[in-house]
């Protein structure tokens, strides 16, 4: 994978250390006249938040690289008023040829990282996982998130790999056969009608709730979208 060359934003006058992350931008909020504040998942650290100074002034060259679902190697700048991003090389953009469906399956998934990652946390087989989903929803049109709910869900130690456990007694089948195939390598190649994943999708989102305190919200909207655009 090549990256693209690194640009710099001015260097930070007080005192502290840089480092650099392999990251991807979960969610974006713009901050005064120009700066962006990101939250970004990093391999090295998990999910932290920093500060792009003067990235949505019109000559920025990095304003593009520090949008949602952006792959990049960030410089970021850590001191006592936080951690401001300083540097890109930006890798993949994940964004830019997802279609609608796909793309909102990838805002179910960036959903679920932000309630479920604690801050500052290294989780680098989750962010493998991201990769792994987002590179699917850019080649694979058939791709859907909820087996990346369970297999995070998996990961986490919070849902049962072993489809025969209690809690999955009331699931169908194919359901059952849903999970068994997301604790495998080729997960994100599991498919389920979503008429057919009613009661799994309800189970997840129930753990969801109960553990982080979090509606989610992304799923629903999704179904609205799609249901406006396809009828379906």
């Amino acid at each position: 994978m090549s990256c693209k060359h690194e640009h710099s934003l001015s260097t930070p006058t007080d005192m502290g250390h840089t480092a650099e992350y392999h990251s991807i931008v979960l969610k974006t909020y713009d901050v005064g006249e120009a700066d962006r504040f990101c939250i970004v998942l990093t391999r090295e650290r998990g999910k932290i938040a920093a500060r792009a100074r003067g990235v949505r002034k019109p000559k920025s060259r990095m304003g593009g690289s520090i949008l949602p679902l952006q792959e990049s190697m960030l410089s970021m700048h850590e001191s006592s008023s936080g951690l401001s991003i300083s540097g890109v090389s930006h890798m993949q953009d994940h964004a830019s040829a997802l279609s609608l469906p796909t793309f909102l399956h990838a805002q179910q998934a960036t959903e679920l990282l932000l309630s479920v990652l604690e801050d500052d946390h290294p989780v680098p087989d989750i962010f493998e996982l991201m990769r792994q989903f987002l590179t699917a929803c850019r080649t694979e049109e058939t791709v859907q998130s909820l087996p990346f709910t369970v297999r995070i869900l998996q990961t986490m130690g919070i849902l049962p790999t072993q489809n025969s456990h209690q809690i999955f007694t009331h699931l169908s089948m194919p359901e059952r056969e849903l999970i068994e195939t997301c604790a495998q390598h080729d997960w994100h190649t599991a498919h389920l009608p979503h008429e057919n994943s009613r009661h799994l999708q309800a189970l997840c989102n129930r753990i969801l709730e109960q553990q982080t305190n979090w509606k989610m919200k992304a799923g629903s909207v999704a179904s609205s979208m799609l249901l406006a655009n396809y009828g379906a």
